[in-house]
C-alpha cells in the first residue's frame, strides 16, 4: 500500500514535490476509505491529478515509475563505470548537475517503511530505510556517499557489510541486498516488483492474454465488458501453430452475438481504439482489486466513455468490491468525475506550471471549498488553477 510519494529534479518537477493518499480530516462526502493497522488515519483507494497539458501530470506518476524501475534495476543492469541515467530539470541549468530526490512511504505486511535515495549522475549520494512497527522509527540503514561505510541499524540483521562491500557506487543498496539473497530487504524489494502496475500506453495486449488465461479473471474481465455495452460477451485464445520467428496465431478473439443469438469472434483489429485499452486496462484492475496492489494510469479518460472511467473508480471506493486495500492513482481531463460523487476533495490533485516551466503539485484541499461547491465549474473557471492559459486565434484567419 501506497502513503506518499515525493521527488525533486526530475523531468519537469524542480523544487521537491509530493503526493499522499492519507486521508484528510475533512467531513466529506462518505465513501470506502482504507483502515491501515498501527495508522492513526485511514489511507485513500483513489487519488486523481488534473492539469493542463504538458504541467506535468505525467511526469508525477513516471517519476515514481523511475523509483521502482531503480530499486528493481540498478543493481543487475548499472554499469561499473557507467554512471546513472537520470533526465534532471532541463529549464534552469543551475539544476542539471545539482542532484535528484526520491522517497516513499509504503506499508508491508502491516508495517510502515520510509524509503529514499538521492542521486547525481555518477552516483547514489544517499540511501535510507526506515521502518515503524510501532510508534518509534528503527533505522535500518543509512548511507552516505562521503562517509566510510553504511550506518546499519541494531534491527537489521543478515550480511550487511558483507553486501555493502559488493555495492557499487551507482546502485542502490537495497537493489544489491535483493540480488545477494537478503531476507529483510528482500521483502521490501519484492514489495515493489509485485505491487504497482504502470500504464502511460495502450499497446500491451500480451499481458491481457495471460489475464484472460487465468479462469477467475477472465470472469471479472468477461462480466465487466458485457456491463460496459460494447458487444463483447466472451474471449478466447487461440493458441495456432508456433513457427519460427513468428507469433502464435490469432492469440485473442472476442465474441459478439449475431442475429440468432450465436457468439461470432472478431479479431482484436475489428475492435475499436476505447475496447482495447478498455481490455488491457481491466486485468490489472481485478488483479489489483482482488490482491490489493496499486494501479497507476496515465490518462485515464482515453478513448474512454466518462461513465466507464465512473465505473471503474467506484469499483475502488466501494468496500465490496475492494476489500484488500487496492489503490487507483490517475491522471485525466475528465472533469465530469468532478461532480458525480465519486472523489472526495482530498482525492483531487493539480499540476501547474511556474514562469520557469516548473511543475508544481497541490490537492484541492489547500484551496478553501465546502463539500457543496460546484467543484468541475470552480475548476473550469480557473478557480483551482490548473488550466490553460488560452490565446486568441482569430489572427490566424486574418
Amino acid at each position: 500500500m501506497l502513503l506518499r510519494f515525493g521527488v525533486s529534479n526530475y523531468r519537469s518537477l524542480c523544487d521537491y514535490q509530493e503526493f499522499s493518499l492519507v486521508a484528510s480530516k475533512l467531513k466529506d462526502r462518505p465513501t470506502h476509505l482504507i483502515a491501515v493497522e498501527k495508522l492513526s488515519r485511514e489511507v485513500l483507494p483513489v487519488i486523481g491529478i488534473y492539469g493542463a497539458n504538458a504541467s506535468g501530470k505525467s511526469n508525477i506518476l513516471l517519476a515514481f515509475s523511475y523509483m521502482c524501475q531503480h530499486i528493481l534495476n540498478s543493481h543487475t543492469m548499472g554499469l561499473a563505470t557507467g554512471g546513472i541515467s537520470r533526465k534532471p530539470f532541463q529549464l534552469d541549468p543551475s539544476f542539471q548537475k545539482q542532484p535528484s530526490h526520491f522517497d516513499c512511504d509504503v506499508v508491508v505486511s502491516k508495517v510502515r517503511y520510509h524509503y529514499g535515495f538521492v542521486i547525481d549522475d555518477d552516483r547514489v549520494l544517499e540511501e535510507w530505510l526506515y521502518a515503524y512497527p510501532s510508534k518509534h522509527r528503527q533505522i535500518w540503514f543509512y548511507r552516505q556517499h562521503d562517509e566510510a561505510e553504511i550506518y546499519f541499524g541494531k534491527f537489521l540483521k543478515g550480511k550487511n557489510k558483507t553486501i555493502a562491500a559488493l555495492t557499487r557506487d551507482n546502485c542502490l543498496f537495497l537493489s544489491a541486498a535483493a540480488q545477494n539473497n537478503h531476507e529483510q530487504l528482500s521483502q521490501i524489494y519484492h514489495y515493489f516488483r509485485e505491487n504497482y502496475f504502470f500504464y502511460f500506453e495502450i499497446n500491451r495486449m500480451s499481458e491481457t492474454i495471460s489475464y484472460l488465461e487465468n479462469e477467475p479473471l477472465k470472469a471479472q474481465i468477461v462480466e465487466f465488458i458485457k456491463w460496459a455495452d460494447v458487444g463483447i460477451v466472451d474471449a478466447k485464445i487461440e493458441t495456432g501453430e508456433r513457427l519460427e520467428n513468428i507469433q502464435p496465431l490469432k492469440p485473442i478473439s472476442f465474441g459478439h452475438r449475431d442475429v440468432n443469438g450465436n457468439n461470432v469472434f472478431f479479431e482484436l483489429n475489428d475492435e475499436s481504439l476505447g475496447t482495447s485499452r478498455l481490455l488491457i486496462l481491466l486485468g490489472p484492475v481485478f488483479k489489483a482489486l482482488n490482491q490489493g496492489k496499486v494501479i497507476i494510469i496515465d490518462e485515464l479518460d482515453t478513448s474512454m466513455h466518462p461513465l466507464l472511467s465512473l465505473k471503474l473508480l467506484k469499483l475502488f471506493s466501494s468496500s465490496k468490491s475492494n476489500h484488500s486495500g487496492a489503490q487507483i492513482i490517475f491522471t485525466t481531463h475528465d472533469t465530469n468525475l468532478l461532480c458525480r460523487n465519486v472523489l472526495r476533495r482530498d482525492q483531487i490533485w493539480f499540476t501547474e506550471k511556474d514562469k520557469k516551466g516548473a511543475t508544481g503539485l497541490y490537492p484541492l484541499t489547500d484551496i478553501r471549498t465546502n463539500d457543496s461547491d460546484k467543484i468541475e465549474e470552480g475548476y473550469l473557471q480557473g478557480r483551482f488553477g490548473a488550466i490553460p492559459v488560452l490565446g486568441k486565434l482569430d489572427t490566424l484567419f486574418e
